[in-house]
């Protein structure tokens, strides 16, 4: 799984299952176009349009720590941006599990046998259920991101360690 943020919209994060490359991308820039057309804000914000080269990897796997000095600036960027990516990942899960109860909300009308429903509700409902999606893959793959964010806190911590050790 990766995830993307908009350089224009940070807090929009777009996940498509596999590794970054043009197709996933492509995905990503796809997913992008139903939160427009969701969104009047967002709208707003991309204006101008966005694309491939617009998007940022979010997540990515921290790699094995090295305690030579010169990578040791390098290995805490690192850290520090699978820690906050899953900070952001957070919040968006959050935001997708209220989303995604309102639509559930919806949903129920299917079931209803007095509502009466027309084929543009059905559509609409159809729409949204994508939200349902979008908070079922933030939602599996949070575990894999919080447990890389807190192996990146441990070897930061450990970093930061090493480095009061050896001002004494």
């Amino acid at each position: 799984m990766v995830s993307y943020a908009l350089k224009q919209a940070p807090e929009i994060i777009l996940e498509v299952p596999g590794r970054d490359s043009r197709k996933q991308r492509q995905q990503a820039l796809d997913q992008l176009i139903d939160k427009v057309n969701e969104d009047e804000d967002l709208r707003t914000k991309l204006a101008d349009g966005a694309g491939h080269d617009d998007l940022i990897v979010v997540t990515e796997q921290v790699p094995a720590l090295t305690h030579e000095p010169n990578n040791t600036v390098e290995e805490v960027k690192t850290l520090v941006q699978a820690i906050v990516s899953f900070g952001v990942m957070r919040v968006k899960l959050e935001q997708d599990r209220q989303e995604a109860k309102s639509v559930l909300k919806d949903l129920e009308a299917i079931f209803d046998p007095a509502v009466d429903l027309s084929e543009e509700q059905v559509g609409d409902l159809k729409k949204k259920s994508r939200l349902l999606i979008s908070y079922a893959e933030t939602k599996a793959s949070f575990n894999e991101v919080k447990t890389n964010a807190q192996q990146s806190q441990t070897k930061l911590q450990t970093i930061l360690e090493l480095e009061r050790n050896a001002e004494l």
